[in-house]
């Protein structure tokens, strides 16, 4: 039975369960009515007025745009947290997968266990400094990585006007000291290592360690991106290292993604020294995949070659060469070495690694193609002396 007031009125209701509730109720002027159920009759007594008071102020909305906007303000308020926001920062950014991936492990393990709840203006630069204080000395790397994504959502933030400013840059915070240095391979061991391969990888070792691209570059190399008579590699795909759930575009036999290079730069055309040619043209015969979209390195079903497999031939090569600490990785490094050690300027080897930022690009795009031709003949002829010196001695 509902008892009337001075303004509204009180419903109690007893469910069939035997729980009691209230309902408060009251009518305006242009006929709407307007009702909320409570567990107390106090609660709903209280908000009756509430609401009267709204209206004698002349301040008084329907409840329900009243919810709605209280509802908008608790998302922004959530979204304006760091955790809230770093999710909206995941989502709009357009990141690749395995970034987003690599991101989220930071958030879990360091950046929100500090800060999740904490509202965006009040990440200060002394808060970030106890933060980076309590971190495990032993993983500067993660802690260095951690520290680019913080800052990185501030400055994101602060575009947004969602603070006024991120806070200043701690010098050296978002990089971490080398702690293990691997020397590039000479080419004695790059020698072994190609001898000790199946043949069907040999290019593999050759287009890592002389030319520059990367594992997943390589595993994705088709026929149509190899012109054998000239040397050109056009790099323009790759094969992302891990499992990629839901990938769009999925490796057919590791159920990897398969996607553009890692940077736009990344996508470029490279050349092979010339005393390889041979090699890169006989592999094209008798070992890449038939058809233009055959890929260069199949696996055994002609679809793409699994990193296991890759990884235990190379396993196996590397110890021949009495290098146990070379990787794939490695062997890139020591192109972009013997390439600097041939002349190359800072700019052409950003261009044949696929490093280089689009401003330099645009500056160098019409000399690249020569330079690197270049390039890859010098690399090339300083190899052909090596061999024919090795052959004499």
């Amino acid at each position: 039975m509902a008892r009337r007031r001075g303004f509204g009125e009180v419903e109690r209701r007893v469910a069939a369960t035997g729980k009691v509730s209230y309902r408060a109720r009251y009518a305006m002027p242009d006929g709407t009515r307007h009702s909320r159920t409570f567990w107390t009759k106090m609660d709903a007594e209280a908000w009756l007025a509430a609401e009267r008071w709204l209206i004698d102020r002349d301040e008084w909305t329907p409840p329900t745009m009243r919810k709605a906007a209280e509802e908008k303000r608790r998302r922004e308020a959530e979204f304006n947290t760091v955790g809230g926001y770093a999710e909206r920062f995941l989502a709009e950014r357009g990141l690749r997968a395995t970034t987003v991936r690599a991101y989220r492990i930071l958030l879990r393990t360091r950046i929100l266990p500090w800060f999740a709840d904490m509202p965006l203006v009040d990440v200060t630069l002394s808060e970030i400094k106890r933060w980076r204080a309590s971190m495990d000395s032993q993983t500067e790397s993660s802690n260095a990585a951690a520290y680019r994504l913080l800052r990185a959502i501030l400055v994101a933030a602060e575009e947004e006007e969602l603070i006024f400013r991120a806070p200043p840059k701690i010098r050296g915070a978002g990089s971490a000291p080398v702690t293990r240095v691997v020397s590039p391979a000479t080419l004695e061991e790059i020698s072994a290592i190609v001898d000790a391969m199946p043949q069907r990888l040999r290019l593999f070792i050759v287009l890592a360690a002389f030319v520059g691209l990367r594992e997943g570059e390589l595993l994705e190399l088709r026929r149509s991106d190899i012109d054998g008579i000239a040397g050109r590699v056009s790099v323009s795909r790759k094969v992302d290292k891990e499992p990629l759930p839901g990938a769009s575009n999925p490796c057919p036999n590791c159920g990897r993604g398969i996607g553009p290079p890692k940077t736009r730069s990344g996508t470029r055309v490279v050349h092979v020294p010339p005393p390889f040619l041979p090699m890169l043209q006989r592999h094209l015969l008798e070992y890449a995949a038939p058809g233009g979209e055959g890929l260069l390195f199949p696996g055994d079903r002609t679809d793409h070659m699994s990193t296991r497999f890759l990884m235990d031939r190379f396993r196996e090569a590397r110890n021949a060469a009495d290098r146990p600490d070379l990787t794939i990785h490695h062997l890139r490094h020591t192109a972009l070495t013997i390439a600097g050690q041939h002349g190359a300027t800072a700019a052409e080897l950003q261009a044949r690694a696929g490093h280089a930022s689009q401003a330099a690009m645009a500056i160098y795009q019409h000399a690249t193609l020569d330079r690197d031709k270049l390039l890859a003949d010098q690399i090339g002829a300083t190899y052909q002396a090596w061999i024919e010196g090795r052959s004499t001695s």
